[in-house]
């Protein structure tokens, strides 16, 4: 009987061993399961955004063809469940927030076809009223047709302002135009934001300091002296390509992104905290910061801009 007992003893111990190695395991290989998914979104996503800037088209002049807006709101956003960011604006540049709804970027693309095309963070469901608001990177494309017959209709006007991203076609609700869940590119996007840069060795001094790598001036967001800004008031930027234009307002030749995205396991837990009547904003930034990574990527604009 105690040979039994003792044999009994054995086999559970062993047992809860396989079981308990096999807990860790399915925990392990769900972390890294989810860990992939996130890494091939997030890359997926900088390829496209890659492509667009540097397919990107300009027409010299003082035409608009890349505008930058820091949102320090959800107003003109597809923003779906309620405002359930913290309170303040979201925006600090050296912590990689770029805006309680992130930036909205706007530009002309040449590839696959002429488009102008926008890029900016929604909170929405994956179908229309199915599941729980989640915060999304979103692209959104005005055709190649709906772009030139505005530019068309702007020559008949005679108007001096071809492809400008001040017409009011590119300002509707505050995309490009329209909305289809279709152009998503990636999902818990928490954080998207670009700093610009121009070439400008300044005869061997570098004008940024440590806000811009070697040979490159920061022009967004910058603080009026070409350092990297740390207020959101008035951060806009209109680039041309217009010779006589200030830095603030040129055509940018390298674009750095930014995206931050959440793991699984922390968008479970910020929708949790969502979904109470009254949110802690430190508890907010806290499950951020613990279960977020920061992808981000120079990409060189197909053209420069001024001397």
């Amino acid at each position: 009987m105690i040979e039994l007992m003792a044999a009994l003893g054995v086999t559970a111990v062993i047992g809860y061993f396989f079981i308990s190695i096999g807990s860790d395991f399915v925990i392990a290989w769900d972390h890294v399961g989810d860990s992939v998914a996130r890494e091939t979104e997030a890359r997926g996503a900088l390829d496209i955004i890659a492509r667009d800037f540097e397919s990107a088209f300009f027409r010299e002049g003082d035409d608009v063809m890349f505008a930058v807006d820091v949102l320090g709101d959800d107003s003109g956003a597809k923003w779906e469940g309620g405002a359930e960011r913290p309170i303040g604006d979201g925006f600090d540049p050296v912590l990689h927030e770029y805006g309680w709804a992130g930036s909205w970027v706007r530009m002309f693309s040449a590839a696959p076809s002429f488009n102008a095309v926008g890029y900016r963070i929604i909170r929405t469901t994956i179908k229309n009223n199915v599941g729980d608001p989640r915060y999304m990177l979103y692209r959104n494309v005005a055709t190649m047709e709906n772009t030139i017959l505005e530019a068309e209709a702007a020559l008949v006007k005679n108007e001096a302002e071809i492809f400008d991203f001040e017409s009011e076609m590119y300002l509707d609700g505050g995309y490009v135009l329209g909305t289809t869940r279709e152009n998503i590119l990636a999902v818990n996007v928490v954080d998207f934001g670009v700093r610009l840069y121009i070439y400008d060795s300044s005869e061997g001094v570098d004008p940024s300091g440590y806000d811009a790598p070697d040979g490159l001036r920061l022009i967004f967001p910058e603080d009026g002296s070409s350092g990297l800004a740390s207020s959101i008031e008035g951060w806009t930027h209109r680039g041309s390509t217009y010779l006589g234009t200030a830095y603030v307002n040129r055509y940018p030749d390298v674009v750095e992104v930014f995206l931050r995205v959440l793991n699984k396991n922390g968008a479970n837990e910020l929708l949790d905290l969502e979904m109470e009547e009254t949110i802690d904003d430190t508890l907010w930034e806290e499950i951020v910061e613990k279960n977020s990574r920061l992808y981000h990527r120079y990409i060189t604009v197909g053209g420069r801009g001024g001397p």
